[in-house]
Protein backbone atom coordinates (compact mmCIF):
# COMPACT_ATOMS: atom_id res chain seq x y z
CA UNK A 1 0.00 0.00 0.00
CA UNK A 2 2.90 2.14 0.85
CA UNK A 3 4.65 1.45 -2.53
CA UNK A 4 1.51 2.30 -4.20
CA UNK A 5 1.50 5.64 -2.55
CA UNK A 6 5.15 6.48 -3.26
CA UNK A 7 4.63 5.57 -6.49
CA UNK A 8 1.34 8.14 -7.06
CA UNK A 9 4.33 11.03 -7.34
CA UNK A 10 5.78 9.66 -10.15
CA UNK A 11 3.48 8.56 -12.05
CA UNK A 12 1.80 12.26 -12.07
CA UNK A 13 5.05 13.74 -12.94
CA UNK A 14 4.66 11.36 -15.77
CA UNK A 15 1.68 12.01 -16.88
CA UNK A 16 2.11 15.41 -16.79
CA UNK A 17 5.95 15.25 -18.79
CA UNK A 18 3.31 13.27 -21.55
CA UNK A 19 1.55 16.37 -22.37
CA UNK A 20 -1.33 15.71 -19.42
CA UNK A 21 -2.76 18.88 -17.34
CA UNK A 22 -3.00 19.26 -14.04
CA UNK A 23 -5.15 21.53 -11.51
CA UNK A 24 -3.83 21.30 -7.81
CA UNK A 25 -6.30 22.26 -4.98
CA UNK A 26 -5.95 21.94 -1.64
CA UNK A 27 -8.58 18.95 -1.24
CA UNK A 28 -7.38 17.47 -4.57
CA UNK A 29 -5.22 17.10 -7.77
CA UNK A 30 -6.95 16.74 -11.09
CA UNK A 31 -5.05 15.35 -14.00
CA UNK A 32 -6.48 15.97 -17.71
CA UNK A 33 -5.02 14.24 -20.67
CA UNK A 34 -4.07 11.05 -22.33
CA UNK A 35 -2.52 7.86 -21.42
CA UNK A 36 0.94 7.35 -23.13
CA UNK A 37 0.08 3.16 -23.23
CA UNK A 38 -1.80 0.46 -22.10
CA UNK A 39 1.02 0.04 -18.88
CA UNK A 40 0.19 3.70 -17.74
CA UNK A 41 -3.61 3.24 -18.04
CA UNK A 42 -3.07 -0.76 -15.87
CA UNK A 43 -0.99 1.26 -13.55
CA UNK A 44 -3.16 3.98 -12.68
CA UNK A 45 -6.26 1.35 -12.62
CA UNK A 46 -4.59 -0.22 -10.11
CA UNK A 47 -3.48 2.64 -7.93
CA UNK A 48 -7.53 3.89 -8.37
CA UNK A 49 -8.47 -0.08 -7.04
CA UNK A 50 -5.34 0.37 -4.08
CA UNK A 51 -6.54 3.56 -2.59
CA UNK A 52 -9.95 2.17 -2.00
CA UNK A 53 -8.51 1.44 1.23
CA UNK A 54 -6.22 4.21 1.97
CA UNK A 55 -7.73 7.79 2.75
CA UNK A 56 -6.08 9.29 -0.63
CA UNK A 57 -8.46 7.98 -2.97
CA UNK A 58 -8.33 8.33 -6.90
CA UNK A 59 -10.54 7.91 -9.10
CA UNK A 60 -10.17 7.76 -13.34
CA UNK A 61 -12.91 8.85 -15.21
CA UNK A 62 -13.56 8.14 -18.81
CA UNK A 63 -14.55 11.75 -20.29
CA UNK A 64 -15.60 10.50 -23.66
CA UNK A 65 -18.05 7.82 -22.04
CA UNK A 66 -19.18 9.52 -19.03
CA UNK A 67 -18.01 7.18 -16.24
CA UNK A 68 -14.99 5.93 -14.62
CA UNK A 69 -12.49 3.68 -16.62
CA UNK A 70 -12.40 -0.04 -15.49
CA UNK A 71 -9.69 -2.53 -15.84
CA UNK A 72 -11.67 -4.22 -18.39
CA UNK A 73 -12.04 -1.25 -20.96
CA UNK A 74 -9.25 -1.58 -23.80
CA UNK A 75 -6.25 1.26 -24.05
CA UNK A 76 -7.27 3.86 -26.77
CA UNK A 77 -4.80 6.64 -27.28
CA UNK A 78 -7.41 9.16 -28.50
CA UNK A 79 -9.31 8.48 -25.03
CA UNK A 80 -9.55 11.66 -22.94
CA UNK A 81 -8.79 10.85 -19.30
CA UNK A 82 -9.52 12.32 -15.93
CA UNK A 83 -7.73 11.58 -13.08
CA UNK A 84 -8.62 12.48 -9.50
CA UNK A 85 -7.18 12.54 -6.60
CA UNK A 86 -9.06 13.25 -3.54
CA UNK A 87 -6.55 14.02 -0.20
CA UNK A 88 -6.90 13.56 3.03
CA UNK A 89 -8.51 16.51 5.04
CA UNK A 90 -6.19 16.80 8.01
CA UNK A 91 -7.19 19.95 10.65
CA UNK A 92 -4.36 22.43 10.59
CA UNK A 93 -1.94 21.26 7.26
CA UNK A 94 -2.58 21.46 3.47
CA UNK A 95 -0.72 19.15 1.39
CA UNK A 96 0.54 20.02 -2.43
CA UNK A 97 1.90 17.49 -4.84
CA UNK A 98 3.53 19.97 -7.11
CA UNK A 99 5.43 22.98 -6.13
CA UNK A 100 4.26 25.12 -8.66
CA UNK A 101 0.39 24.30 -7.79
CA UNK A 102 0.83 26.43 -5.00
CA UNK A 103 0.57 30.33 -6.22
CA UNK A 104 -3.54 30.00 -6.39
CA UNK A 105 -2.91 28.28 -2.64
CA UNK A 106 -1.21 31.10 -1.50
CA UNK A 107 -3.32 34.16 -3.21
CA UNK A 108 -6.35 32.78 -0.82
CA UNK A 109 -6.79 34.13 2.86
CA UNK A 110 -7.25 30.42 4.13
CA UNK A 111 -3.40 29.44 4.94
CA UNK A 112 -3.11 26.38 7.37
CA UNK A 113 -0.55 26.49 10.12
CA UNK A 114 1.69 23.65 7.80
CA UNK A 115 2.02 23.22 4.31
CA UNK A 116 3.59 19.44 2.90
CA UNK A 117 4.74 19.50 -0.80
CA UNK A 118 5.97 16.30 -2.28
CA UNK A 119 8.22 17.28 -4.72
CA UNK A 120 9.64 19.98 -2.34
CA UNK A 121 13.57 18.56 -0.48
CA UNK A 122 14.84 19.58 2.62
CA UNK A 123 16.82 22.60 0.85
CA UNK A 124 13.74 24.17 -0.06
CA UNK A 125 11.60 23.73 3.26
CA UNK A 126 10.99 27.08 5.03
CA UNK A 127 9.19 28.48 7.59
CA UNK A 128 7.10 32.27 9.06
CA UNK A 129 5.77 33.54 11.98
CA UNK A 130 2.70 31.68 11.52
CA UNK A 131 3.73 29.04 8.37
CA UNK A 132 6.19 26.13 8.19
CA UNK A 133 6.54 25.10 4.75
CA UNK A 134 8.12 21.54 4.52
CA UNK A 135 8.49 18.01 2.12
CA UNK A 136 5.41 15.73 2.07
CA UNK A 137 6.39 11.97 2.55
CA UNK A 138 2.85 10.38 0.82
CA UNK A 139 3.20 7.15 2.69
CA UNK A 140 3.26 8.57 6.01
CA UNK A 141 0.58 9.88 8.00
CA UNK A 142 -0.05 13.08 8.79
CA UNK A 143 -0.66 14.93 12.52
CA UNK A 144 -2.97 17.72 12.72
CA UNK A 145 -1.14 20.56 13.62
CA UNK A 146 -2.77 23.67 15.88
CA UNK A 147 -2.58 27.84 14.62
CA UNK A 148 1.24 29.24 15.64
CA UNK A 149 -0.06 32.50 15.90
CA UNK A 150 -2.42 35.63 14.73
CA UNK A 151 -1.44 38.86 13.20
CA UNK A 152 -4.64 41.08 12.43
CA UNK A 153 -3.37 44.33 10.09
CA UNK A 154 -6.59 44.97 9.24
CA UNK A 155 -8.16 47.30 12.08
CA UNK A 156 -5.11 50.00 11.03
CA UNK A 157 -5.79 49.66 7.47
CA UNK A 158 -8.72 50.79 5.58
CA UNK A 159 -9.79 48.10 3.24
CA UNK A 160 -12.19 49.49 0.56
CA UNK A 161 -11.71 46.38 -1.83
CA UNK A 162 -15.03 44.23 -1.85
CA UNK A 163 -13.33 40.78 -1.80
CA UNK A 164 -10.56 42.56 1.03
CA UNK A 165 -7.68 43.13 -0.14
CA UNK A 166 -6.05 43.37 3.35
CA UNK A 167 -5.55 39.99 5.20
CA UNK A 168 -6.44 38.29 8.12
CA UNK A 169 -3.54 36.92 9.19
CA UNK A 170 -0.02 38.49 8.34
CA UNK A 171 1.64 35.65 10.61
CA UNK A 172 2.26 33.61 7.63
CA UNK A 173 4.02 36.36 5.77
CA UNK A 174 6.65 37.60 8.23
CA UNK A 175 9.34 34.90 7.13
CA UNK A 176 11.52 33.65 10.19
CA UNK A 177 13.85 30.58 8.26
CA UNK A 178 14.57 31.12 4.32
CA UNK A 179 15.36 27.75 2.79
CA UNK A 180 18.70 27.00 2.21
CA UNK A 181 18.45 26.98 -1.50
CA UNK A 182 15.61 29.12 -3.35
CA UNK A 183 12.24 26.52 -4.29
CA UNK A 184 9.39 27.34 -6.40
CA UNK A 185 7.60 27.18 -3.30
CA UNK A 186 9.60 29.69 -1.75
CA UNK A 187 9.58 32.07 -5.00
CA UNK A 188 5.46 31.95 -5.30
CA UNK A 189 4.91 32.69 -1.72
CA UNK A 190 7.94 35.46 -1.49
CA UNK A 191 5.51 37.06 -4.31
CA UNK A 192 2.23 36.76 -2.44
CA UNK A 193 4.16 38.05 0.93
CA UNK A 194 5.19 41.12 -0.41
CA UNK A 195 1.99 42.08 -1.71
CA UNK A 196 0.71 41.24 1.61
CA UNK A 197 3.45 42.56 3.62
CA UNK A 198 3.25 45.81 1.87
CA UNK A 199 -0.65 45.92 1.73
CA UNK A 200 -0.55 45.88 6.08
CA UNK A 201 1.56 48.61 6.20
CA UNK A 202 -0.46 50.96 4.23
CA UNK A 203 -3.09 53.51 5.19
CA UNK A 204 -5.78 52.37 2.77
CA UNK A 205 -6.36 50.36 -0.42
CA UNK A 206 -9.41 50.59 -2.91
CA UNK A 207 -10.53 49.38 -5.84
CA UNK A 208 -10.50 51.85 -9.11
CA UNK A 209 -11.67 50.61 -12.31
CA UNK A 210 -10.88 46.93 -11.47
CA UNK A 211 -7.63 47.68 -10.46
CA UNK A 212 -6.24 47.83 -6.52
CA UNK A 213 -4.38 50.40 -5.27
CA UNK A 214 -2.48 50.72 -2.08
CA UNK A 215 -2.12 54.50 -0.51
CA UNK A 216 -0.21 56.36 1.93
CA UNK A 217 -1.11 58.78 3.94
CA UNK A 218 1.46 61.75 4.50
CA UNK A 219 0.98 64.34 3.49
CA UNK A 220 1.58 63.91 0.65
CA UNK A 221 -0.81 61.06 -0.61
CA UNK A 222 1.39 58.17 -2.13
CA UNK A 223 -0.37 55.64 -4.56
CA UNK A 224 1.13 52.22 -5.67
CA UNK A 225 -0.10 49.60 -7.68
CA UNK A 226 -1.04 46.24 -5.99
CA UNK A 227 -0.05 44.08 -8.63
CA UNK A 228 3.26 46.57 -9.18
CA UNK A 229 5.90 43.97 -9.48
CA UNK A 230 8.41 46.37 -7.87
CA UNK A 231 6.64 45.47 -4.71
CA UNK A 232 8.63 42.00 -4.48
CA UNK A 233 12.14 43.38 -4.93
CA UNK A 234 11.82 45.13 -1.71
CA UNK A 235 10.51 42.06 0.39
CA UNK A 236 13.37 41.89 2.26
CA UNK A 237 12.70 45.91 4.13
CA UNK A 238 8.92 44.86 3.71
CA UNK A 239 9.68 41.35 6.51
CA UNK A 240 12.01 44.08 8.48
CA UNK A 241 9.46 46.70 8.80
CA UNK A 242 6.76 44.45 9.16
CA UNK A 243 8.33 42.71 12.57
CA UNK A 244 9.42 45.77 13.72
CA UNK A 245 5.40 47.17 13.33
CA UNK A 246 3.76 43.96 14.65
CA UNK A 247 6.34 42.06 16.65
CA UNK A 248 7.64 45.08 18.51
CA UNK A 249 5.67 45.72 20.98
CA UNK A 250 2.16 47.20 22.26
CA UNK A 251 2.23 50.30 20.49
CA UNK A 252 1.71 48.77 17.48
CA UNK A 253 -0.83 51.71 16.07
CA UNK A 254 1.38 54.44 16.05
CA UNK A 255 4.48 52.61 14.30
CA UNK A 256 2.08 51.32 11.72
CA UNK A 257 0.96 55.54 11.37
CA UNK A 258 4.16 56.42 11.86
CA UNK A 259 5.07 54.28 9.17
CA UNK A 260 3.02 55.03 6.33
CA UNK A 261 3.25 58.74 7.38
CA UNK A 262 7.14 58.34 6.44
CA UNK A 263 6.24 55.84 3.49
CA UNK A 264 4.67 58.91 1.63
CA UNK A 265 7.03 61.42 2.37
CA UNK A 266 10.02 58.80 0.82
CA UNK A 267 8.81 58.35 -2.38
CA UNK A 268 10.58 60.26 -4.99
CA UNK A 269 9.38 60.41 -9.00
CA UNK A 270 12.63 59.00 -9.80
CA UNK A 271 13.26 56.80 -7.09
CA UNK A 272 12.67 52.60 -7.26
CA UNK A 273 10.03 51.45 -4.59
CA UNK A 274 13.13 49.73 -2.62
CA UNK A 275 15.23 53.00 -2.04
CA UNK A 276 12.07 54.12 -1.18
CA UNK A 277 11.23 51.77 1.45
CA UNK A 278 14.37 52.00 2.62
CA UNK A 279 14.45 55.58 3.48
CA UNK A 280 10.76 55.64 5.16
CA UNK A 281 11.63 52.31 7.45
CA UNK A 282 15.07 54.42 8.80
CA UNK A 283 12.90 57.75 9.19
CA UNK A 284 10.33 56.18 10.77
CA UNK A 285 12.54 54.32 13.94
CA UNK A 286 13.80 57.98 14.28
CA UNK A 287 10.67 59.69 14.71
CA UNK A 288 9.21 57.14 16.55
CA UNK A 289 12.24 56.95 18.71
CA UNK A 290 11.21 60.80 19.40
CA UNK A 291 7.82 59.42 19.77
CA UNK A 292 8.69 57.16 22.76
CA UNK A 293 10.73 60.21 24.39
CA UNK A 294 8.23 62.54 24.07
CA UNK A 295 5.50 60.05 26.12
CA UNK A 296 7.87 59.26 28.66
CA UNK A 297 8.57 62.59 29.56
CA UNK A 298 4.49 62.76 29.37
CA UNK A 299 4.67 59.67 31.56
CA UNK A 300 7.09 61.49 34.42
CA UNK A 301 4.38 63.98 34.30
CA UNK A 302 1.04 62.07 34.62
CA UNK A 303 2.54 59.62 36.84
CA UNK A 304 3.88 63.16 39.30
CA UNK A 305 0.34 64.94 38.81
CA UNK A 306 -1.50 60.83 40.01
CA UNK A 307 1.17 60.97 43.09
CA UNK A 308 -0.19 64.37 43.49
CA UNK A 309 -4.09 63.44 43.03
CA UNK A 310 -3.53 60.20 45.55
CA UNK A 311 -2.12 61.71 47.98
CA UNK A 312 -4.93 64.64 48.03
CA UNK A 313 -7.36 61.63 48.12
CA UNK A 314 -5.78 60.05 50.59
CA UNK A 315 -5.77 63.35 53.02
CA UNK A 316 -9.52 63.23 52.36
CA UNK A 317 -10.70 60.32 53.46
CA UNK A 318 -8.08 60.53 56.49
CA UNK A 319 -9.74 63.74 56.73
CA UNK A 320 -13.28 62.69 56.87
CA UNK A 321 -12.42 59.27 59.24
CA UNK A 322 -11.40 63.08 61.59
CA UNK A 323 -14.51 64.71 61.69
CA UNK A 324 -16.33 61.56 62.14
CA UNK A 325 -14.31 60.88 65.84
CA UNK A 326 -14.76 64.89 66.54
CA UNK A 327 -18.35 64.71 65.39
CA UNK A 328 -18.61 61.93 68.62
CA UNK A 329 -16.94 64.19 71.56
CA UNK A 330 -19.58 66.80 70.68
CA UNK A 331 -22.31 64.64 70.43
CA UNK A 332 -21.23 63.26 73.87
CA UNK A 333 -21.06 67.25 74.73
CA UNK A 334 -25.31 66.93 73.85
CA UNK A 335 -25.93 63.87 75.48
CA UNK A 336 -23.94 65.01 79.00
CA UNK A 337 -26.41 68.09 79.12
CA UNK A 338 -29.29 66.00 80.56
CA UNK A 339 -27.20 64.63 83.41
CA UNK A 340 -25.24 67.63 84.22
CA UNK A 341 -29.30 69.32 84.45
CA UNK A 342 -30.21 66.01 87.00
CA UNK A 343 -26.58 66.09 89.53
CA UNK A 344 -26.67 70.66 89.47
CA UNK A 345 -31.14 70.84 89.38
CA UNK A 346 -32.95 69.54 91.45
CA UNK A 347 -35.52 67.33 89.78
CA UNK A 348 -37.48 66.48 92.35
CA UNK A 349 -38.70 69.83 91.70
CA UNK A 350 -39.55 69.81 88.82
CA UNK A 351 -43.44 69.64 88.47
CA UNK A 352 -43.56 67.89 85.01
CA UNK A 353 -41.05 64.38 84.48
CA UNK A 354 -42.14 64.41 81.46
CA UNK A 355 -39.76 67.64 80.56
CA UNK A 356 -36.92 65.85 82.21
CA UNK A 357 -37.17 63.00 80.24
CA UNK A 358 -37.14 64.88 77.17
CA UNK A 359 -34.16 66.32 77.95
CA UNK A 360 -32.85 62.43 77.22
CA UNK A 361 -35.06 61.77 74.04
CA UNK A 362 -34.15 65.13 72.45
CA UNK A 363 -30.32 64.34 73.19
CA UNK A 364 -30.25 60.82 71.69
CA UNK A 365 -32.13 61.76 69.17
CA UNK A 366 -29.74 64.67 68.04
CA UNK A 367 -26.73 62.32 68.41
CA UNK A 368 -28.46 59.63 65.76
CA UNK A 369 -29.42 62.33 63.33
CA UNK A 370 -25.89 63.60 63.95
CA UNK A 371 -24.32 60.25 63.03
CA UNK A 372 -26.76 59.57 60.56
CA UNK A 373 -26.50 62.89 58.33
CA UNK A 374 -22.55 62.43 58.42
CA UNK A 375 -22.46 58.82 57.24
CA UNK A 376 -24.73 60.23 54.59
CA UNK A 377 -22.74 63.05 53.62
CA UNK A 378 -19.32 61.00 53.51
CA UNK A 379 -21.15 58.99 51.66
CA UNK A 380 -21.85 60.77 48.62
CA UNK A 381 -18.74 62.56 48.71
CA UNK A 382 -16.84 59.37 48.35
CA UNK A 383 -19.51 58.22 45.61
CA UNK A 384 -18.36 61.58 43.47
CA UNK A 385 -14.40 61.10 44.64
CA UNK A 386 -15.24 57.23 42.83
CA UNK A 387 -16.88 58.57 39.80
CA UNK A 388 -13.82 61.19 39.40
CA UNK A 389 -10.91 58.58 40.26
CA UNK A 390 -13.34 56.23 37.39
CA UNK A 391 -12.53 58.81 35.08
CA UNK A 392 -9.10 60.27 35.09
CA UNK A 393 -7.84 56.26 35.76
CA UNK A 394 -8.92 55.39 32.40
CA UNK A 395 -6.93 58.16 30.53
CA UNK A 396 -4.04 56.23 32.87
CA UNK A 397 -4.47 53.48 30.59
CA UNK A 398 -2.40 55.28 28.11
CA UNK A 399 1.10 55.88 30.06
CA UNK A 400 0.87 52.92 32.35
CA UNK A 401 0.35 49.41 33.32
CA UNK A 402 -2.90 48.24 34.79
CA UNK A 403 -0.12 47.25 37.57
CA UNK A 404 1.23 50.07 37.88
CA UNK A 405 -2.05 51.90 38.23
CA UNK A 406 -3.16 49.09 40.95
CA UNK A 407 0.20 49.63 43.31
CA UNK A 408 0.54 53.40 42.72
CA UNK A 409 -3.22 54.59 42.65
CA UNK A 410 -5.68 51.70 43.64
CA UNK A 411 -3.76 50.31 46.42
CA UNK A 412 -3.18 53.33 48.61
CA UNK A 413 -6.63 54.58 48.07
CA UNK A 414 -8.53 51.28 48.93
CA UNK A 415 -6.28 51.01 52.55
CA UNK A 416 -7.40 54.47 53.52
CA UNK A 417 -10.68 53.80 52.47
CA UNK A 418 -10.68 50.42 54.59
CA UNK A 419 -9.29 52.33 57.65
CA UNK A 420 -12.11 55.05 57.15
CA UNK A 421 -14.63 52.25 57.16
CA UNK A 422 -12.87 50.43 60.28
CA UNK A 423 -13.20 53.70 62.51
CA UNK A 424 -16.91 54.51 61.42
CA UNK A 425 -17.80 50.86 62.28
CA UNK A 426 -16.33 51.14 65.68
CA UNK A 427 -18.18 54.75 66.06
CA UNK A 428 -21.17 53.53 65.36
CA UNK A 429 -21.00 50.77 67.96
CA UNK A 430 -20.30 53.64 70.21
CA UNK A 431 -23.15 55.90 69.06
CA UNK A 432 -25.48 52.90 69.37
CA UNK A 433 -24.37 52.38 73.25
CA UNK A 434 -24.84 55.91 73.62
CA UNK A 435 -28.25 56.23 72.15
CA UNK A 436 -29.62 53.22 74.08
CA UNK A 437 -28.10 54.62 77.57
CA UNK A 438 -30.10 58.04 76.65
CA UNK A 439 -33.11 56.50 75.73
CA UNK A 440 -32.91 54.56 78.81
CA UNK A 441 -32.77 56.79 81.42
CA UNK A 442 -35.62 59.00 80.02
CA UNK A 443 -37.63 56.18 80.23
CA UNK A 444 -37.11 55.51 83.50
CA UNK A 445 -37.15 59.20 84.52
CA UNK A 446 -40.40 58.93 82.78
CA UNK A 447 -41.92 55.84 84.34
CA UNK A 448 -40.22 56.59 87.92
CA UNK A 449 -42.31 59.42 88.61
CA UNK A 450 -45.37 57.34 88.49
CA UNK A 451 -44.50 54.93 91.14
CA UNK A 452 -46.74 56.57 93.86
CA UNK A 453 -44.27 56.89 97.40
CA UNK A 454 -45.30 55.08 100.54
CA UNK A 455 -47.45 56.60 102.86
CA UNK A 456 -45.36 57.29 106.27
CA UNK A 457 -46.44 56.25 109.39
CA UNK A 458 -47.91 58.61 112.27
CA UNK A 459 -47.28 57.19 116.14
CA UNK A 460 -49.41 58.30 118.63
Amino acid sequence: MMSNQNALLDHAREFIASGGEADERADSLVLTGFFADAKKQADWLALSVASKDTSMKIQVYNSDLGGDLTPDDTYSPTRRIVIIVKKQVIQGVTCYFFQHQLIGYFQSDAIEPSLLVADLDANGAFETHGLIVSGWDISLSIPSRQRIAHIDPSPYVRDFVPTREVTSNLAPWIVEKHPTKESVAFASWKKVASRRLLGSLVSSVWLENEVIWLQANGPPIYRMLAADEDIERAFGKLTETAKWVFLSGQDIEARHIIFSSELARAARPDQSFPETMARAFDAAKVTYDAHVQSSSRETLKTLSDLRKTVIEETQKVTQKAQDLSAGLWRDLAVSAAPFILKILGDTSKISNPAIAAGFYFAAALFIAVSFILQWRINASFFKSQKSSRTAWMHILYNYISAREKEEIAETPIDNVMGNYKETRTILLVLYIILFSTLIGFGLFTLFASTIKAPTPLHYL
